[in-house]
């Protein structure tokens, strides 16, 4: 009865952190959720003379997992003629175990739907070294690999991601944040001069709407894009995953959310647009209607200190 009660604390201590691993494998919230149960039951029918240490028990358990799941749903997904975007998390003013543990171990929307182009494998190993700062010897105990294996596997994955367009460097916050509320400002003046210059010449737009948009268009038609997505829309700016991204509301729900990357000159090189139902329906569950425009509120009150220094176009130097 002790030991069983120790194995629980272990796993308990433990699952936030899975939960976190298996969101980033998988790009959902319920398919990590399963990944976790999963694991709990291997750990429960474990036997505890055989665990030395539980924390690499658990992550190694969960990332095998996650890897044979990911690699059913890439299949899945490859068939979908819409196109399979990641679920996107939005922060919560009041956070779970599992919000903290994602907030700890932050990857951009962006980076998100790129490691969609990654094998299971070499997904599992980038996260766990650029997310969960795991060393070589680390993964490879992990996924039973060589350490030499792990490091040739997380530099390809790292060079095909920024291939793909992720920038070596992550966006500075601040300048993110001021992007995203020039955004959202222009959208709601309908300002589509303004929304012109936010964007380079040729961005990336990427939309699961059942209607197709182009992979790469111009400044002008990204603005089109956003002035016709904007009527009759409140647009609110939160924190998604990690980073500050425009929410248009509908009757106190979240229609679709808007993700952007920024170059290094801060104008907008990939807009990413979430309308699909079973992805937004995950920040009603967590939030509800009045809990969403409770969210909101204070981040409206606090959107004039974050940015509108100057006018259109943007200021790089702000």
């Amino acid at each position: 009865m002790e030991m069983n009660r120790e194995m629980s604390a272990d796993f308990e201590a433990m699952r936030a952190r899975l939960f976190a691993l298996a969101y980033r494998m998988l790009g959902s919230r319920a398919e990590a959720e399963d990944i976790v149960q999963d694991a709990w039951l291997k750990w429960h029918a474990a036997d505890p003379r055989e665990v030395r240490s539980p924390a690499a028990w658990l992550t190694t358990i969960a990332t095998h997992l996650a890897i044979d799941r990911l690699r059913h749903l890439q299949i899945e997904r490859a068939t979908r003629s819409g196109g399979w975007m990641p679920e996107p998390w939005i922060e919560s003013l009041a956070p779970s175990a599992e919000d903290l543990a994602l907030q700890a171990v932050q990857m951009s929307y962006g980076v998100m739907l790129l490691l969609e182009r990654l094998k299971p494998e070499e997904r599992a190993a980038f996260v766990l070294h650029e997310a969960f700062d795991c060393d070589y010897a680390e993964i490879a105990k992990i996924l039973a690999k060589t350490p030499a294996n792990c490091r040739q596997m997380v530099h390809r994955a790292r060079a095909r991601l920024q291939r793909e367009g992720v920038p070596a460097k992550r966006a500075d916050p601040a300048a993110h944040a001021r992007i995203v509320e020039r955004l959202r400002a222009a959208m709601e003046a309908q300002d589509r001069a303004g929304l012109v210059r936010l964007f380079c010449e040729v961005p990336s737009v990427m939309s699961d709407a059942a209607e197709p948009v182009d992979a790469v268009a111009t400044a002008e038609q990204a603005a089109t894009t956003l002035s016709m997505r904007s009527h009759g829309d409140q647009m609110e700016t939160v924190t998604m995953n990690g980073m500050r991204a425009v929410a248009l509301m509908r009757d106190g729900e979240i229609d679709a959310l808007l993700d952007i990357s920024i170059g290094e000159d801060e104008r907008i090189v990939a807009l990413r647009i979430v309308t699909g139902t079973l992805r937004l329906a995950s920040a009603a569950r967590v939030f509800g209607r009045a809990a969403v425009l409770q969210l909101l509120r204070p981040v409206s009150s606090q959107a004039a200190s974050i940015t509108m220094r100057g006018h259109f176009p943007v200021d790089i130097d702000a």
